[in-house]
Order: C-alpha cells, then sequence, then structure tokens
C-alpha cells in the first residue's frame, strides 16, 4: 500500500493532482503497472502531450508494453521548438516523376498525368541549423493490408514518412505510432487520426435507457469521469460507465419509494396492509 502511495507522490511531481493520477491510470493508462505509469508521465512531460487531449496513451499488445501517440503528437513536439521549420510530404505513385539526391539533400517530386499504384512516400523535415532530415518510405514494405491500410492507404504511408523525419530531427525516443506497430487487434482499440476509440451512438442510447430518461444521472456520472458527453467515453470505460449509471437510477428508485412511504400518514394504513400481520 506504501509502494502504490509513494508512486503516486511522485506521479504528482508531473503537475497533476491525486485525482487526475488516477484518472489517468483508470483511462488512457488502463493496465499499467505504478512503474510503467511512472514512465507514462515521464514522457507525457518529456514531450508536452497532454493525456485528457488523448495525445499520448497506453496499451500492452503481446505482452510488450508501448508507449502511444499519433503522427500529430510528434508535430506538436516539433512545432513547440523554436528550430523547427516545416515539414513536407507526398505520396509517390505509379507515373511520378521521382529522385532524390542524397549527398545534395534534394527531392525532385512531380505527378504524372495518369498516376498508378502507391508505391511509396518522403518526407522532409527542416530544423534551424541542420540539414534537412528526408526519408522515403516503400508502400509494400509497410502495408499491412489491414481494414485501415486497405480504406487510407495514401494517408497510412504518408504519415509513415513523416513520423521518420519527426522523430530523427527533434530526437523523439521511447514512443511509438500506430503505423510502427505490425497489430490488426489495435485498430479495434485506435480511430484513424491514432486516437482511443469512443462508444458507438447505439451505446450512448444505451446508457440513457440505463438510465431510465434521466439525464442528471447521466451529467452527474460525466462530471465522475471528466467527460464533456457521451461521445467522449472511450471504450474501455464503456462497461464501468454504465455500472455507475445502473447503480445511480436504481438507488433513485428506492430514494423515490421511501420518499412516498414517508408521505403516507401511518394511521391511514389499513392493518390488513401490515406486512407483518399475524394470520389467525
Amino acid at each position: 500500500m506504501s509502494n502504490i502511495v509513494e508512486s503516486t507522490n511522485q506521479l504528482q511531481n508531473f503537475g497533476y493532482n491525486y485525482e487526475q493520477v488516477n484518472l489517468i491510470k483508470n483511462t488512457v493508462a488502463k493496465g499499467a503497472t505504478n512503474d510503467e505509469l511512472q514512465m507514462f508521465m515521464y514522457l507525457a512531460n518529456q514531450y508536452s502531450l497532454d493525456p485528457f487531449k488523448k495525445e499520448i496513451w497506453f496499451m500492452k499488445y503481446s505482452g510488450q508494453t508501448n508507449i502511444m501517440t499519433s503522427r500529430d503528437g510528434y508535430l506538436k513536439y516539433a512545432q513547440l521548438n523554436e528550430d523547427f521549420e516545416g515539414l513536407m510530404s507526398f505520396v509517390v505513385k505509379e507515373g511520378d516523376v521521382f529522385e532524390i539526391d542524397a549527398s545534395e539533400y534534394k527531392v525532385t517530386h512531380k505527378f504524372g498525368a495518369n498516376r498508378g499504384q502507391i508505391l511509396g512516400a518522403w518526407a522532409r523535415c527542416d530544423r534551424k541549423g541542420k540539414k534537412p532530415f528526408i526519408a522515403y518510405v516503400e508502400f509494400a514494405e509497410y502495408n499491412k493490408n489491414s481494414n485501415i491500410w486497405k480504406s487510407y492507404p495514401s494517408a497510412m504511408i504518408q504519415k509513415v514518412a513523416e513520423v521518420f523525419v519527426l522523430k530523427r530531427a527533434f530526437g523523439i525516443n521511447g514512443l511509438v505510432t500506430r503505423e510502427e506497430i505490425d497489430t490488426e487487434e489495435q485498430e479495434v482499440e485506435i480511430t484513424e487520426e491514432g486516437r482511443p476509440q469512443t462508444i458507438s451512438k447505439p451505446q450512448q442510447k444505451r446508457i440513457f435507457e440505463i438510465a431510465k430518461g434521466n439525464q442528471d444521472i447521466v451529467k452527474e456520472v460525466l462530471e465522475d469521469f471528466k467527460l464533456a458527453g457521451t461521445a467522449d467515453i472511450a471504450r474501455d470505460s464503456y462497461d464501468d460507465f454504465c455500472s455507475k449509471v445502473e447503480e445511480l437510477a436504481n438507488f433513485d428508485e428506492v430514494v423515490e419509494i421511501v420518499e412516498e412511504v414517508e408521505e403516507v400518514p401511518f394511521d391511514e394504513i389499513e392493518e390488513e396492509e401490515l406486512p407483518w400481520k399475524e394470520e389467525d
């Protein structure tokens, strides 16, 4: 127990209070050990990523710990640096004129009149006082043939190229993006934007059904979970949220019954209505 308290106190050094630390551990860092949570908070602080805005989150896959961000997380960190001078990237397709002169740090890319299949993507990141950081990634090497890659092949391969140059230009370590992890299961937990996926509209509707239409109950639970609305509920928090709503809804029913009983004068209750009346 003392280890848990000590760990929580250490985490508060990152600028979060006790309640916020617990909220992080129960949402975006769910399943993390105390040591893993400390590492998570350290990296969030190091790279100025906000867990409450879902700019960084924790996940385990096949027993391996991964502290995740998105391409936007890398870009945010780069943009906070006064030496950042820009990021450029494009998808290369069959029919394009494309060439990289590595010795001169020069990229030549012209779109063809009839562009064919995706071949890859390139990215360039400029940082003041340094040579340009340039990368080209092959589509065949990174395409996982998963649903997200089938739906957004250009966006996915372009993000891979951008992640490469951003990490190299600003020395980002300890974080990974979805594009860098070869897993189908991760798509269930993360949206196209690379953030934890929230519940569906039918699930949101179900919450109000559990609350028996009482919006005040839902609002109270949303406040407990530090959420603005039901659309912000993460999938892995859905069951806990529903349980809390059901608990409050049932409690309200009991209160209503008690209040009804209290309103009935005792002398108006017929003798046969008394539950303890003995039978002859």
